[in-house]
């Protein structure tokens, strides 16, 4: 907490101090044009003011055709400077249009500026695709432009959003390249549903459904989501709505906030357009261990280096042998090798990965019509090897104006990926990390390169056959999968006067997914087998609006349209699974001797009506209301309906009330909503069904196939939601800050409870939870300097979120969410738990701590252990606060954009470090190690403990037993990303008949500024779903660096 509250004032502090610095870029200081004496020259003086007769300083003047010739106004809006009697002056200032004029020989111009409508009208897009004046929105709306999406791109384009947008929460797990994203807006709203927004393309709500994860107890891929399919190159603009206010005419789906995606679309033009995106991008894994773990003893036990291959492979993973003097000491396969320190076994085992990434797009059209087509092509080789990744992109965008009254908008999107073997983690037995991050300190990686011994058998460094060889998991446990998806939408709105109008809108999603695993013979764990999914995931979605706009006097507005939306989704899963192989090395189902085939399908519906209407007077005080009713089709009839309203207020007390000339904006808002939700229950969680399984005397035994029994008076859960915000913009709109408080009340969720299993069934789901989030955000941002040629913007974003869990189930204090996987010799140890307790923010770490006596001494068993405390609360798994520092610097033709981010105040339960600790790996293992431990503090009789214990049986005791020694602040600082680019200039371009070309190169995740975790990076979470704080054994993160090239013709 100290350290963020001192970043937070060092950063007021330097922007306190560089706009005091460049002072004058506000104040008109005298450039140096005016020092400069022409005898030729004119001395003119003059006043620049706005269109109320405002005095406006910090005014650019500038003398057209001549460089670096002209000054900027005083605080009092006057400037003087010397010109030629034919020269023509420049007028420049944000928020207004330029002006030229012509000096005819005047000694003395004054100029009135009018307001640019482009800047202080600006509009965004906000709920159902209906663009609207940011001025008139009572709620925080964010919207992130395209580029900041392609000039440092991500596989996954969720994960740019990370510290850009003040209040979102974005976790990218450590599961590879082509894993999934997380993005929570301002908290979690819901103990066991999703917490993550709703994503909207082109007005159609896109499925963000993951194809897969990996877990705790039994491993796996991370299948990616949804919106890693997206092509950035195609992006506009990405809208982030932070709140119910925001989102609430999309109803239950958007409960958690929404984020908007505009693609791009054409333009009227003469000629077709062509544009060329293309990227490289290196990335480097981070090896965050060397310098922890530690090199001075080897593979044994008991201080002993192992003396046969047997005591080898008993050995395994354990570090608790001799000294290393590098003696010829047996290993794994029976080869004498040195017991000597082998340092790079994670650099020999992972490769840098790499993407290349190519866009290009034809774009034209004419009053009447546009047009847009791209095509793009991304190959990423992750760092995992045989690990990689092929997608294609297809999209068309088309603008019709059939007639002065129907106008048609279309946009189809076709994404096809290929992967071959996705990298797997959580679990031992598919995850590869382990036979890498755990390998003895004496032991060569690339000794395990072979695979199999010469009966074809996996080459295992343990007798643990659940520790499996790496390169065995990598090449030949194999995995792939092929989606093809296909996202459309067509908008026709048809206007019947030139204020009433009728919109009808229609998309699709749906995605066909067809997955492959193979386990081959020789695996230690299986004798080989292997299974197949085809999984089919759909949306469609039907609209219907009737709007009316119009200015009803000359002080009034109105903006209103009533509707109703019809959702329909369908999910489909084949699979089919088979053991033990007939013929050797052919993978197919059919080829196994044991086989087993299932089917399911989910199908929903949702019906909606909505209604909005926005009352505007004079231009500055807007009022809305809107209300929406959905029925779900997954809720018994009688209580599946639920309405929720809005209301919104905004006052733009800039244009109302005369404000000092330093203020040149200044809106207040309010916000009030009621959200619901179904919890995403399954389509037939209300509803008894029935398995057919093994058979008796020739007929199939049916049974219950649900443990959880229907509740038929199950509603949906609510949100309500408040906030109130402030927007201001300062000395001509060179400083702006944005504030924003919300509370938000989660009643009623739906959670599973208990019941005796006398009745049947085993639980029941209630409407019984009850949370609150409240915060705050802050976004500050600045034109520290601009002249002509040079120009330094900046901006500072702040997230607080504060969360409380106010009721489970009825007499229920606690319930858990997750478990860690117990340690991984002796006794299984004590896991660690993600809990939600009442009293407590959501996702509460949970695990034994040390005994301790009333003055805090650890206390000691008469073996000279510690004693296993009971378990408590150990810290909050979600960072309450999130930061962003953004930096972009301009010289003339080059610019330098440079982003920080950072998260304080969460915890995560860390299974490598507990694993190397229980390995003897790890540095703090070291003491002790010849003349054994004897632990601080006292016995159970309170007299100081004076019991030595051997080093691996007391450290091996504490990583079993002590999950607080492995729970650590998970607060960070990064350098996220540096990117220096440049346009040549115009005249080199012209010359090669194009139009533009830009060059850039890119870093990101450049280094860890402020860490306290070791041997990890502190986002190396692997899970995507509510379950956050648990890391083990995952993929390294990466380092990037690229080239991305555009062009246009």
């Amino acid at each position: 907490m100290k350290t963020l509250f001192t970043m937070l004032r060092i950063s007021a502090i330097q922007l306190f101090l560089l706009l005091l610095l460049f002072g004058p870029a506000f104040a008109g200081s005298k450039s140096r044009a005016e020092t400069r004496l022409f005898i030729q020259d004119t001395r003119i003086t003059g006043t620049v003011t706005d269109s109320k007769g405002n005095k406006l300083p910090g005014v650019s003047i500038l003398v057209k055709n001549q460089q670096g010739k002209g000054t900027t106004t005083s605080q009092d809006g006057k400037y003087n400077l010397e010109a030629a009697a034919d020269a023509i002056l420049i007028f420049r200032f944000i928020g207004f249009k330029e002006v030229q004029v012509a000096v005819n020989g005047r000694k003395e111009i004054n100029v009135s500026l009018a307001d640019d409508d482009v800047a202080l009208n600006e509009v965004v897009v906000t709920s159902l695709g209906i663009k609207r004046e940011k001025k008139a929105l009572g709620y925080a709306v964010t919207e992130v432009k395209g580029e900041e999406f392609t000039k440092a791109r991500e596989t996954n384009v969720a994960n740019s959003l990370v510290g850009r947008v003040a209040g979102v929460n974005v976790t990218k797990p450590a599961s590879g390249s082509m894993g999934s994203s997380r993005v929570v807006i301002r908290g979690n709203g819901s103990i066991s549903g999703n917490n993550q927004p709703l994503y909207v393309i082109d007005g159609i709500p896109l499925v963000n459904t993951n194809f897969g994860q990996s877990s705790v107890f039994y491993g796996g891929g991370d299948g990616g989501d949804g919106i890693s399919s997206i092509n950035p190159d195609d992006i506009e603009t990405m809208s982030v709505l932070k709140g119910g206010p925001a989102a609430a005419l999309y109803g239950a789906r958007a409960s958690n906030g929404a984020i908007l995606i505009t693609t791009k679309s054409g333009k009227a033009q003469k000629g077709i357009g062509v544009e060329y995106n293309g990227s490289y991008t290196l990335d480097k894994p981070i090896f965050n261990n060397e310098k922890d773990f530690q090199y001075v003893y080897g593979q044994g036990t008991n201080g002993v280096a192992p003396k046969d291959k047997a005591t080898a492979l008993q050995a395994g993973t354990s570090n608790w042998g001799a000294k290393l003097d590098g003696s010829p000491v047996m290993q794994f396969d029976g080869v004498l090798r040195p017991y000597s320190a082998v340092k790079n076994n994670s650099r020999n085992f992972y490769n840098d990965g790499n993407t290349f990434a190519n866009t290009i797009s034809l774009y034209g059209g004419s009053e009447k019509a546009t047009l847009r087509f791209s095509a793009s092509d991304l190959n990423n080789h992750d760092l995992m090897p045989n690990s990689s990744l092929k997608r294609n992109n297809f999209s068309l965008n088309g603008n019709l104006k059939a007639t002065d009254k129907l106008t048609a908008q279309m946009s189809v999107q076709y994404i096809r990926e290929r992967v071959e073997n996705r990298p797997s983690s959580g679990d031992f037995s598919w995850n590869p990390n382990v036979g890498v991050q755990l390998l003895p300190t004496n032991y060569d990686v690339r000794n395990l390169s072979q695979r199999v011994d010469e009966n074809g058998n996996e080459y295992l460094v343990s007798s643990n056959i659940y520790l499996a060889n790496p390169y065995f998991i990598a090449y030949d446990m194999q995995n792939r999968d092929r989606k093809d998806r296909l996202i459309a939408s067509a908008d026709l709105k048809y206007d019947f006067t030139s204020y009433l109008y009728a919109r009808l809108l229609a998309g699709t999603d749906f995605a066909y997914r067809l997955s492959e695993n193979v386990t081959p013979e020789g695996s230690a764990i299986a004798s080989g087998g292997m299974s197949e999914n085809q999984r089919y995931v759909g949306e469609f979605n039907s609209q219907l609006m009737l709007g009316f706009k119009k200015n009803v006097a000359s002080d009034f507005s109105v903006d209103a349209f009533v509707g109703g939306n019809i959702m329909k989704s369908k999910e489909s899963n084949l699979n089919a699974s088979g053991s033990q192989f007939i013929v050797p090395f052919f993978y197919s189902v059919n080829n196994t001797v044991t086989q087993g085939r299932s089917y399911n399908l989910y199908k929903k519906q949702f019906n909606s009506l909505f209604a909005s209407a926005e009352l505007g007077y004079k231009g500055y005080f807007y009022a809305t209301f809107t209300g929406r009713n959905d029925w779900f089709s997954t809720l018994s009839r009688a209580s599946n309906s639920i309405f929720y309203p809005s209301a919104s207020l905004s006052f733009v007390a800039s244009q109302a009330i005369t404000m000092p000339s330093w203020l040149s904006f200044a809106k207040l808002r309010t916000a009030w909503s009621k959200t619901g939700s179904d919890s995403d229950i399954s389509a037939y969680a209300q509803s008894l069904t029935y398995y057919f399984g093994q058979q008796h005397l020739g007929q199939s035994l049916a049974y219950i196939n649900e443990g959880t029994i229907p509740n038929t008076r199950l509603k949906p859960a609510t949100s309500k939601s408040y906030e109130l915000g402030l927007d201001t913009r300062l000395f001509n709109d060179r400083i702006g800050l944005e504030l924003t408080w919300y509370n938000r009340k989660t009643e009623n969720d739906i959670l599973s409870s208990q019941i005796s299993v006398g009745s049947g069934f085993s639980n029941v789901r209630l409407n019984s939870g009850e949370m609150v989030n409240k915060g705050l955000e802050m976004m500050i941002s600045g034109t520290v300097f601009k002249q002509k040629s040079m120009s330094w913007d900046m901006s500072f974003n702040m997230g607080y979120n504060k969360n409380n869990i106010i009721s489970l189930a009825d007499g229920q204090q606690s319930m858990t969410i997750q478990q860690s996987r117990p340690g991984l010799y002796g006794d299984g140890g004590t896991p660690v738990f993600i809990r939600a307790e009442v009293g407590k923010p959501y996702g509460i770490i949970q695990g034994s701590g040390y005994k301790r006596d009333g003055s805090g001494k650890i206390v000691f068993n008469a073996k000279g252990l510690p004693v296993e405390g009971e378990l408590r609360n150990i810290g909050n798994s979600v960072s309450p606060y999130t930061l962003g520092y953004n930096n972009n610097f301009r010289y003339k033709n080059f610019n330098l954009g440079i982003l920080l981010d950072a998260k304080f105040g969460g915890k995560i339960s860390s299974g490598t470090n507990n694993l190397a600790y229980l390995a003897g790996l790890s540095k703090e293992t070291l003491p002790g190690r010849e003349g054994g431990v004897v632990g601080a503090g006292v016995n159970e009789q309170g007299q100081p403990n004076t019991v030595n214990v051997p080093a691996q049986e007391y450290y091996s005791w504490v990583a079993n037993h002590i999950a607080e020694e492995f729970v650590y602040d998970a607060s960070f600082v990064k350098l996220r990303q540096v990117v220096l680019g440049v346009n040549l200039p115009k005249t080199w371009v012209n010359k090669i008949k194009m139009s533009d070309i830009s060059l850039s190169f890119v870093a990101r995740n450049l280094f860890t500024i402020y860490k306290k975790v070791p041997l990890v990076d502190p986002e190396s979470t692997f899970l995507t779903g509510n379950v956050q704080g648990i890391e083990m054994l995952s993929v390294p993160a990466t380092r990037s660096f690229g080239l991305n090239l555009n062009c246009k013709f």
